[in-house]
């Protein structure tokens, strides 16, 4: 477990912000990485409502917080093979996570020094692997928690406010499809709807929170889509990694329209994630470039990163509008303001 140790600041100064446009940019953008926490194959990010950032270190087992006022790190050591994966803050300051190792979803309570963890029913049926939960998201309609299944062709969730059982279940599945779709991204658009993305068919598809009805959302062949986020307003964006775009999509007339990421054919865009001005943000995954669209003016502005070959999984926005990202092979935490 790691102390509380101050972090030490590897790069404060600008770091190639690139206006993609003729207009000049809102506001100048900087960059920051820090040398601590180090971080052993991020791939989960969050912020806690007390400003806190909270990193999966997936290969590490381990949780970690990292509070911007003071920077201190505290390490939470999991289970070994729990392999977090996927974070959430919840308004009550739990960080939920998804044990992509173990078949499970855990819930760190504030002030808690060990996580409350459940079960997935298709555990008992596995065969070949364990079911390996990914992404989460919360619908804040009801406040139920969802997540995808990367390796099942499924999602599961759990409704608010659910305790572990024992000998039982909280957790209960809906199978999409075959495995080889891969759910992957995941976000609740305020509506009632839960919008996945399936790399392996190529499509979103839409579920319904209450009727479990499944409306799925063709894309071109070879987009491969990865991230999903939901805006203030409900509408949808979604990182397509095959060819090289970001795309919005209406939920009331599921009409989408893409822009094409700034690194072309070298972007292979990833984590996105929506600021509460409306502001879009993205990580170029190959392009070791963190992205922001206005959907207004239609202005990109892409901030090069100060490591190479990052390799970005994961995208937070604090109360601030501060930017975090976490790179799974650079081990680095980074904040763009």
């Amino acid at each position: 477990m790691m102390g509380g140790r101050a972090c030490s600041i590897l790069l404060v100064l600008l770091a190639g912000v690139y206006l993609i446009g003729a207009a000049p940019a809102e506001r100048p953008l900087s960059v920051r990485e820090f040398d601590e926490p180090v971080l052993a194959f991020p791939t989960g990010l969050t912020v806690a409502r007390d400003g806190a950032v909270w990193i999966a270190s997936t290969f590490a087992d381990m949780l970690v917080r990292f509070d911007p006022r003071t920077g201190v790190t505290r390490g939470y050591s999991l289970e070994l093979r729990t392999h977090p994966a996927g974070l959430l803050a919840d308004p009550n300051g739990a960080v939920w996570f998804a044990a992509s190792g173990l078949g499970r979803v855990g819930r760190l309570d504030p002030g808690a020094e060990k996580p409350k963890e459940y079960g997935i029913p298709s555990m008992l049926t596995a065969r070949n692997a364990i079911p390996s939960p990914w992404l989460l998201a919360r619908d804040p309609r009801d406040g139920d928690i969802w997540f995808t299944v990367h390796s099942d062709g499924m999602i599961g969730r759990l409704p608010r406010g659910a305790e572990p059982v024992r000998r039982g279940f909280a957790i209960s599945e809906l199978k999409l499809g075959p495995a080889d779709l891969r759910p992957d991204g995941i976000a609740a658009d305020g509506r009632g709807g839960l919008w996945v993305a399936e790399p392996g068919a190529d499509r979103l598809v839409r579920i319904g929170s209450v009727d479990g009805s499944l409306t799925p959302v063709p894309l071109p062949a070879g987009s491969r889509p990865r991230g999903v986020a939901a805006d203030p307003d409900g509408s949808i964006w979604v990182t397509l990694f095959g060819t090289h775009e970001l795309l919005h999509l209406d939920p009331s007339t599921l009409r989408t329209r893409a822009w094409r990421m700034p690194s072309g054919s070298g972007s292979s865009p990833y984590a996105v994630t929506v600021a509460a001005s409306g502001a879009v943000w993205v990580a170029e995954f190959m392009g070791d470039r963190i992205v922001r669209l206005d959907p207004r003016t239609e202005r990109m502005t892409a901030v090069a990163l100060p490591t190479p070959r990052s390799r970005v999984r994961a995208l937070a926005v604090d109360g601030e509008e501060r930017v975090w990202y976490a790179g799974s092979a650079s081990g680095r935490l980074g904040v763009i303001e």
